[in-house]
């Protein structure tokens, strides 16, 4: 199928595996090569980094070291977009859009081969798990196309409207099918794993062998319902829609680079930062020949280990990942407060509730001093849940905020089909 839509995936699936057999100082030097092929044929090809900074700075430092690039801020992206694509745009070059959960949608121009890479690494990082290419799935996200669902062996349950009657719809294929794989958003299969449990309190122990999570940040809490309920192994994977996939877990659980099609920097402004320390995160793709972009800033933060992964990988290991959902909200003393703290605290709170009783959680926060939580709740949702929900915001934001319980049917998730557990009001 990809190979009719001029995306030779398998081909590239086997370069990958074989440069990965490589010692570490000559994967590395491979990633440096690749590298300045993409910084020139960037320089010699698209518009905008001719004109403005990007002409003075290469005219001083020359295109092929990274470090001369000016940084690219996601608001030039948006407004400059045409003047990225290449002036001689490639056969077959179609746009991916960001589902703008955090912001304006930002669209990026893909070519063919830049979209079988990135498919590929994503299949080579399931070879690592042993998991064959085809293998029987039930994925959970935005959107469904039945022809493609039917060739790739899979089931899609469209997760903009995540409701009681599509959890069970999930919820009866997967007790029925036992796909080797649930894939999907990380709220999404963790809702779905709650669900199953609470409804089919007799099902195996074992559902899936695997369960891939992508596009949300994943939580521990999350991890942990989804091995308990369903008897997965998870495995995180990471992407955004600028450059593609950018990482997936390996089965030492370190988060492994596919720096062979992506160089990642961390920085902090302007300054990029040594391995161990926490920045912004900052791109470049090294496969798109349609839309090169060169130190694209993407909102979200991590840091580059400077160990190397047990499992003998050479590919750089990525750490403390937070995605741009982190949002920062006000505390009743001023204190900014990440969001995530919420979301890890919800581990505690479902870990002791009643199989069933929570269903999907949302912090809402109208001003420093007044939050609003929605809960899909079902018969076993008591006072003294509703009163462990409130103390969980105050001991995070302070007793001063007032907290009111809202039961609902469904709360709302993004248009996307993405979920946040907190956002603003």
């Amino acid at each position: 199928m990809h190979a009719a839509r001029g995306r030779p995936v398998g081909a590239f699936v086997g370069k990958l595996r074989e440069w990965e057999q490589l010692d570490r100082s000559t994967f590395r030097r491979l990633g440096d090569q690749r590298l300045r092929e993409a910084l020139r044929r960037a320089a010699s090809e698209v518009p905008l980094y001719g004109t403005g900074d990007w002409r003075a700075a290469l005219a001083h430092g020359g295109s092929d070291d990274i470090r001369t690039w000016p940084v690219l801020e996601r608001d030039v992206l948006r407004a400059g977009k045409r003047d990225l694509i290449v002036r001689q745009p490639p056969a077959g070059m179609f746009y991916r859009h960001s589902s703008a959960s955090t912001g304006a949608s930002i669209s990026v121009a893909y070519d063919p081969e830049a979209a079988a890479w990135s498919l590929a690494g994503e299949h080579r990082a399931a070879l690592w798990h042993g998991i064959p290419i085809g293998v029987k799935m039930l994925q959970m996200r935005g959107g469904r196309n039945f022809v493609l669902d039917w060739i790739e062996h899979s089931r899609v349950i469209d997760t903009k409207a995540l409701n009681a009657v599509r959890l069970d719809e999930a919820a009866r294929w997967l007790l029925e099918e036992r796909p080797h794989v649930c894939m999907g958003l990380p709220s999404a299969v963790a809702r779905l794993a709650r669900h199953v449990r609470a409804r089919y309190p007799q099902a195996g122990a074992s559902l899936c062998r695997f369960a891939k999570l992508d596009g949300e940040q994943v939580y521990p809490f999350q991890r942990d319902e989804i091995s308990r309920h369903l008897g997965a192994r998870v495995i995180e994977s990471y992407g955004c829609t600028e450059v593609g996939a950018i990482a997936a877990e390996c089965p030492a659980g370190s988060l492994h680079v596919f720096s062979e099609l992506v160089h990642v920097e961390v920085m902090r402004g302007d300054e990029v930062l040594p391995p161990g320390e926490q920045g912004e995160l900052v791109m470049t793709s090294l496969t798109n020949r349609a839309m090169p972009l060169v130190r694209c800033r993407i909102g979200d933060r991590g840091s580059l280990s400077p160990d190397p992964c047990a499992c003998g990988r050479p590919q750089p290991v990525l750490t403390g990942l937070e995605p741009r959902a982190a949002d920062l909200f006000v505390a009743a003393d001023g204190r900014l407060v990440d969001g995530a703290a919420l979301g890890a605290e919800l581990n505690t709170f479902l870990s002791k509730a009643p199989p069933g009783a929570v269903g999907q959680v949302l912090f809402r926060q109208v001003d420093a001093h007044h939050w609003q939580v929605l809960v899909e709740s079902a018969d076993g949702f008591d006072e003294q849940l509703a009163k462990q929900l409130k103390e969980l915001v105050q001991a995070t934001f302070g007793k001063p905020c007032a907290v009111e319980i809202k039961r609902v049917e469904t709360v709302p998730r993004e248009r996307s089909g993405k979920f946040r557990y907190y956002r603003r009001h």
